[in-house]
């Protein structure tokens, strides 16, 4: 650890697109950290049809969720929750989970991923 920046910044060109929806929907990675204390920061953009479906992560995953715009619909194995637009969510993600606006308008979401050391 030692041997890292104190502070590194990413500039917006650096900053990858990892999912692109076949609506015009994205996920942006826009910041990580790699090894056992992995955290990542993503700004999710999806179109109303658009859905995301993940396996599980390692049964020490954390996501934190936060709704900007529109409502997400969250999937946690057989359990399916909206979060509306200003609302947050914490969720533990070691099970298949997903991701999908079923509203009328654009959903703009911001999620953590911790992958904290068992």
């Amino acid at each position: 650890m030692a041997s890292e920046p104190a502070l590194h910044i990413i500039p917006a060109e650096q900053i990858p697109t990892l999912w692109q929806g076949p609506l015009g929907g994205s996920a942006r990675l826009l910041a990580g950290t790699a090894g056992p204390n992995m955290i990542e920061l993503w700004r999710w953009e999806m179109q109303p049809g658009e859905a995301f479906a993940s396996p599980g992560h390692p049964a020490t995953t954390f996501e934190l969720l936060h709704v900007e715009a529109g409502a997400l619909t969250l999937t946690l194995g057989e359990t399916c929750r909206t979060v509306a637009a200003g609302e947050s969510a914490v969720a533990r993600t070691e099970i298949e989970h997903g991701y999908r606006n079923e509203g009328t308008a654009p959903l703009v979401f911001t999620m953590t991923v911790a992958e904290l050391p068992s």
